[in-house]
């Protein structure tokens, strides 16, 4: 039978590359920043739809009698639809607007004059060491690496655990895998409705704790009705696994805000690597105990940081516990990051004060694509 911890591959087999930088820094791109939300919306939902497409795979794979283990026939299937993917995109994602084949002149000018309002420029293939600095150097890369981390550690507990504690709750194995589905379900409402909100309302912040609370509730009913592994209100826990699956939108919304709110093609290049090392650390603090059931020796000298143990089975309540505290304080960090990114806004109209209405509007023509960041740039607006 599949674990819980091999459905969690499936989105990292099948489309594990949604979540990369180089789609981040490709929507930045093509989109205006009103427009970057949902377009990163539309390619971090096949993590709930993998979720979902894991789900059922694992249960009909599971009441198969072969000389293959069931494990092995999930790879195989998973795998060839990753490669068939990896081919098609080889084929037909345009990296850039200046590299597109398939664009006349016109279209790839107009393509660049559509997004000059963003100030972000576009693909530059000059490595530029000081745009590295500056995102080492810049507060609120490392702010957003605290929130990245915050929202993971959760998401490693629970996308390697949450078949375990469906089974705590009273459903066997095999129905704890179908019932991931509704899961998947509730994270595609919640990345598409914020990705289209943070767009509308321009406004990622708010957004983000909305996709938040509903797995705070979630994980608070599952310490209420079910401290010590003796569940009091079955449909009641079912239920708050149900909403767990509305705070990774968070995380796809922090890729939203890189989006939006970095500029520099070398610095988009690095931030998006922080973050994503950020996230891969989470996952591994979160879900220790799954790695070292795979034989990670070298990691047991960071035991003492899993969320989940074995010795609190089944209540789990310290995991259960972790998912409420880190996701409180994510709410915290992010209000802190919306109000830093309106006070830079202002410090850039402050110094814009001096200048007439024709200097800035030379400025801002030159600055629009020479690869400058958003802290050499006063034009640039942050998105909060």
């Amino acid at each position: 039978m599949c674990s819980s911890y091999s459905r969690k591959q499936i989105q990292v087999l099948f489309l594990g590359c949604s979540a990369n930088s180089s789609q981040v820094i490709i929507v930045a791109m093509w989109y205006k920043k009103e427009e970057q939300g949902r377009r990163v919306s539309w390619f971090y939902v096949c993590n709930s739809i993998t979720s979902i497409v894991g789900g059922l795979i694992a249960y009909g794979v599971s009441s198969l009698h072969s000389k293959f283990a069931s494990l092995r026939v999930f790879y195989i299937a998973i795998g060839a639809a990753t490669m068939a993917a990896g081919v098609l995109v080889m084929l037909f994602l345009l990296d850039s607007p200046i590299k597109a084949r398939r664009f006349t002149d016109a279209e790839k000018v107009a393509v660049l004059l559509r997004i000059k309002s963003n100030q972000s420029g576009t693909q530059n293939s000059h490595f530029k060491k000081n745009q590295v600095w500056e995102a080492f150097t810049d507060g609120r890369v490392w702010v957003v690496a605290v929130c990245v981390m915050l929202g993971s550690i959760p998401n490693g507990g629970l996308s390697n655990f949450s078949s375990i504690l469906l089974t705590t709750f009273g459903y066997t194995s095999r129905q704890s895998l179908i019932l991931g589905v509704p899961t998947g379900v509730v994270g595609i409402f919640f990345v598409l409705l914020s990705g289209w909100l943070s767009d509308r309302w321009r406004d990622r912040s708010t957004v983000m704790l909305i996709c938040i609370i509903p797995t705070i509730i979630g994980a608070a009913m599952m310490i209420g009705l079910d401290p010590g592994g003796h569940p009091k209100n079955k449909p009641a826990l079912l239920a708050a696994s149900f909403l767990s699956g509305s705070f990774g939108a968070s995380f796809m919304l922090l890729l939203a805000w890189s989006s939006s709110n970095v500029a520099g093609h070398s610095k988009k290049i690095t931030v998006n690597a922080i973050i994503l090392i950020a996230f891969c650390l989470g996952n591994i603090i979160g879900g220790m105990s799954s790695l070292l059931a795979l034989g990670c020796i070298a990691l047991t000298q960071l035991a003492l940081a899993q969320t989940f143990r074995q010795t609190q089975a089944p209540g789990y309540i310290s995991g259960k516990i972790s998912i409420v505290a880190c996701l409180s304080a994510l709410c915290f960090v992010v209000v802190g990051l919306e109000f830093w990114n309106d006070y830079l806004n202002k410090q850039n109209v402050k110094k814009m004060a001096g200048m007439s209405k024709e200097e800035q509007q030379l400025l801002r023509d030159k600055m629009a694509f020479a690869d400058q960041t958003d802290r050499s740039n006063i034009f640039f607006v942050y998105t909060h």
